[in-house]
């Protein structure tokens, strides 16, 4: 089976692993800082502390979050 190019050269495939990666590298800072930011609100850690405690969560949610919203822009 043949694969579709579109007017800019790229494949499906090709479109879709960009905006995966795209979302991906927007998910993770945005994930991070945001549960930061929420710990740090919610309990009564510092700064530093809340970093800690978010950035493992932070960066699983924001590959998570950032890979389906690039596989939902691509969506036809």
């Amino acid at each position: 089976m043949a694969e579709h190019v579109d007017e800019n050269g790229m494949t499906h495939a090709a479109r879709m692993g960009r905006a995966i990666i795209r979302g991906v590298i927007v998910g993770f800072p945005a994930c991070i800082i945001g549960l930061t930011l929420a710990v740090w609100a919610i309990t009564d850690l510092d700064l530093a502390d809340s970093f800690a405690t978010a950035i493992l969560p932070g960066i699983l949610l924001g590959g998570f979050a950032g890979g389906f919203a690039g596989v939902a822009a691509t969506m036809e």
